[in-house]
């Protein structure tokens, strides 16, 4: 009965292709557990919240980067927070620096479970966080990861489908994370980098614009690589797959003359990923799935800053045209478990029996706290104070707005065509066809 008494969870999706079918993954499990859970975007969770009436369940954070207020607002009308990271992946370079500046000061205490995806990024979270007991710090992997298996490749059918009517000829892909790929991106991520997460020092703040800057170099050395390869007859089409904290304008501005080379940014990666004939990378998590997917993969080395990172060392090396052509020629189907590699992955990918959302639903079980009637059912009602403070904040960051603070990512790269629930129910049947879910 939908009005039962049940725990509940609440995830929000801050970006849609990153997230929301993993997740979804992972409320499916939970609701064959018997939990009750919400899953939409951020704006939406955040205004159930903001209007629940029970001060129960567990509100499933994206990652760090909320303010104190953030977190200890959200520990009054829930009875645990838990933060599943979706921004620590095992290609970063160094764990130290991406987990260490993602809590601000004092946001620990009110979270009740971190979760990573490996043995090596739970190591590290321990030894450098605060305010948190290492019991509470789990390494249970990624839905994501999941929902890379080979097991799973059937829920892409239709979507893998319309790719190659819409793409008949064979592409490889190319999913972009130079990050900046504007001169206005390089100065916007400096600052920001400076006011989000932790206080950086003058050295930290030094060596994230000279990463920026890098980055830009190297897109541009990108660019001039593709019109070497735009017009050669044997390599296939390209399909570039923009990160969605880059310009998307400006990467089409840049290929508009290219025949052979297409940039597009639509649903999840996953179908793109298995309807091409290989992925290519300069060091993204893409690489990862493309591996356990059993797709062929390649590094663009040249492109990289830093080619120690996983999804480099993993990965074919591509440094010219003829190696291109080289690699296109070749064939991979091996399992992950076969990789001379498989080593080294298993210290930073949990690779288990149990898959992670079995792990990361059963442990939310029990910390939601005791069931409860629907949180949906209110009365939404504006506050006459919290409405005037939110109208005069609007007023004064739009007269003292700087101008050159990173603007929020466009609505179309972070949620494209927003949640809908006739998606939900179509992923849900092919990932669950046995349950019936309300």
């Amino acid at each position: 009965m939908i009005n039962a008494l049940k725990k509940e969870v609440y995830i929000p999706i801050e970006i849609k292709p990153r997230e929301f079918v993993s997740q979804l993954l992972l409320g499916g499990e939970l609701a064959k557990i018997g939990l009750r859970v919400y899953l939409g975007s951020k704006k939406a969770i955040d205004t159930l919240m903001e209007n629940k009436t029970y001060s129960s369940g567990v509100y499933l954070y994206k990652g760090g980067g909320g303010t104190i207020n953030k977190f200890r607002n959200l520990s009054k009308q829930v009875n645990a927070i838990a933060v599943l990271d979706q921004e620590i992946t095992p290609v970063l370079p160094n764990y130290d620096i991406g987990i260490s500046n993602r809590f601000v000061k004092g946001c620990l205490k009110y979270v009740s479970r971190l979760y990573y995806v490996g043995p090596q990024a739970r190591e590290t979270a321990i030894n450098v966080l605060e305010g948190i007991d290492p019991k509470n710090i789990h390494a249970f992997g990624w839905p994501r990861i999941d929902l890379w298996q080979p097991s799973l490749h059937h829920i892409w059918k239709e979507d893998i489908r319309k790719i190659k009517e819409r793409f008949p000829e064979p592409f490889i892909l190319f999913t972009s994370n130079f990050g900046c790929n504007t001169k206005e991106l390089v100065e916007q991520k400096s600052i920001a980098v400076g006011k989000r997460g932790k206080r950086k020092t003058k050295d930290e703040l030094v060596f994230w614009r000279s990463n920026f800057s890098k980055n830009y170099k190297k897109y541009n050395e990108f660019i001039d690589f593709l019109k070497l390869i735009d017009s050669d007859p044997e390599i296939p089409q390209i399909i570039i797959r923009p990160h969605p904290s880059e310009d998307h304008f400006a990467w089409k501005q840049c290929i508009e003359n290219f025949e052979n080379i297409h940039v597009v940014y639509e649903g999840d990666v996953n179908p793109w990923l298995l309807a091409s004939e290989g992925l290519l990378h300069r060091g993204c998590t893409t690489a990862l799935e493309a591996a356990v997917s059993r797709k062929k993969f390649a590094s663009l080395s040249n492109f990289s800053i830093d080619n120690s990172l996983i999804s480099i060392i993993i990965s074919k090396k591509v440094k010219d045209v003829n190696s291109l052509k080289k690699w296109i020629k070749e064939d991979n189907s091996k399992a992950i478990e076969e990789s001379t590699h498989f080593k080294l992955l298993k210290k930073h990918i949990t690779f288990a029996d149990k898959n992670s959302v079995h792990k990361i639903s059963r442990d939310l079980s029990i910390i939601s706290g005791p069931p409860i009637k629907p949180s949906h059912i209110f009365k939404k009602s504006i506050k006459p104070l919290k409405f005037l403070k939110l109208i005069l904040t609007k007023i004064f960051q739009k007269i003292y707005k700087k101008p050159n603070y990173l603007p929020k990512l466009p609505k179309t790269n972070k949620m494209q065509n927003g949640i809908k629930l006739s998606e939900c129910s179509h992923y849900l049947s092919k990932m669950y066809p046995n349950e019936k879910f309300i």
